[in-house]
């Protein structure tokens, strides 16, 4: 600053001054400077000595004096061994780094927000046992049929009732006004009364409508009785767990009952002549070959076909799920529904080679694909359910699985989809177009 206030007066600061490495300057005449710049000059000045004073300190302090040298030796040591420490780190950082990215793209995830859960070998031991007694249990209710199964699925019915009536009650930005408790007891007692009623009124269409209506008129009557300001979204609640919980799982029990009319058995006398060896070999104590009708072969099929698709879907997932499926469940991927899809039709056919069903390989087919489809929309639904409840399972019944609809939730839409497509899609084939 001093140096260029010279420069301004016309005067050159002398070579002693002068940095390294700059010439010898020409002076150059100016005008002489009033009052008021010499002032701003000489406090500019001043500033400027101020600061070079200050950086003279700091450079004292840091060593810049009699044996600055040696001390800024040692410091450029130090910085160096810093330097060389920091090099290594972020070595062995950016080989940290590589090998998850080596391990997850073996296990087929990036970075594109999939979650891979890990289970540990205790939790998947358990897992598989609870399964396993799941499916002997499940297995035989089936085979037994009638009252053996509408049981099953009156307690089925009722634990799916009661967990999902505990999910609305903490939903507080969902449903800000919630069924009171004694609404949400009520509503569970109806589900589980709805499928005994059904099955004795013969597992018609029009019996789950009037259940239907019957258990929603109840509850909401009695609402309306009690609350002083009854709201909107405990009506609706009330009736969407009363169809989800009740009249879904009765849809099971339909399509157990399934069966050949008389005519129809005249018409399909040759298909129905069995040429399984599997059912042609069933022990006579458990009814024969003719325990095997449509029903119990389809119902056999719809259960294989939802364990195969859970399967395949987390088999495929884990090995080559890259492409998130969709947002509510962060879990799911492209490759690992395809692969679902994939076993689900293939057992589907294997279980009718197995059985020797008169359907065709396409109508088959067709099956497995609709009921994967019902299978992944239950699965979703509850998914959605979870989320605004802020729960990660819905309850803690079944070890190593959480909650009855974490494990039955594939069930709810299937036994539905199933029934219709029997009963509309596959007589259309049947006479005539069996493929």
């Amino acid at each position: 600053m001093v140096a260029m206030m010279h420069a301004t007066s016309g005067v050159v600061a002398p070579g002693a001054s002068r940095p390294r490495g700059v010439s010898k300057q020409t002076p150059v005449p100016r005008a002489v400077p009033d009052a008021s710049v010499r002032s701003n000059g000489a406090r500019l000045g001043g500033v400027g000595a101020g600061r070079r004073g200050a950086l003279a300190a700091a450079r004292g302090r840091v060593g810049f004096g009699a044996h600055g040298e040696g001390r800024v030796a040692a410091v450029n040591a130090k910085g160096g061994a810093l330097e060389a420490t920091r090099a290594c780190h972020s070595r062995r950082t950016r080989g940290v780094r590589a090998a998850a990215a080596a391990a997850d793209a073996g296990s087929g995830s990036e970075d594109s927000g999939i979650v891979k859960p890990k289970v540990s070998m205790g939790k998947l031991q358990l897992r598989i046992t609870s399964a396993l007694v799941l499916s002997f249990f499940g297995l035989g209710s089936i085979i037994f049929g009638g009252w053996v199964w509408t049981a099953v699925m009156s307690i089925t019915a009722t634990l799916s009732a009661r967990e999902y009536f505990q999910m609305i009650e903490t939903m507080p930005s969902e449903l800000p006004h919630p069924p009171p408790k004694w609404a949400l007891n009520m509503s569970i007692a109806m589900c589980a009364l709805f499928i005994p009623v059904v099955y004795l009124a013969g597992a018609k269409q029009g019996h789950i409508t009037m259940a239907v209506l019957g258990a929603f008129s109840a509850v909401g009557l009695r609402l309306i009785q009690v609350e002083s300001e009854p709201h909107f979204s405990k009506f609706t609640s009330t009736l969407f767990g009363i169809i989800y919980c009740g009249a879904l799982p009765a849809f099971w029990v339909k399509l157990r009952s399934l069966n050949f009319s008389a005519a129809s058995t005249a018409i399909y006398s040759s298909l129905q002549s069995s040429k399984s060896n599997f059912v042609n070999g069933w022990p006579a104590t458990l009814g024969g070959p003719e325990a095997w009708t449509t029903g119990l072969i389809v119902t056999v099929i719809c259960v294989a076909c939802i364990i195969a698709s859970d399967v395949g879907a987390y088999a495929f997932g884990k090995t080559f799920g890259k492409h998130r499926l969709i947002a509510v469940s962060p879990n799911k991927t492209v490759e690992g529904a395809l692969g679902g899809l994939l076993c689900t039709m293939a057992t589907a056919y294997g279980l009718r080679w197995l059985f020797g069903w008169h359907a065709g390989p396409v109508q088959t087919l067709t099956l497995g694909a609709v009921i994967f489809v019902a299978a992944v929309a239950g699965d979703l639904m509850e998914s959605v359910m979870k989320r605004n409840a802020g729960m990660k399972d819905s309850g803690d019944i079944i070890p190593g699985h959480g909650g009855f609809l974490d494990r039955f939730d594939s069930y709810m839409f299937t036994g539905i989809a199933a029934y219709f497509y029997i009963v509309t899609v596959m007589p259309h084939w049947f006479l005539g177009m069996t493929l």
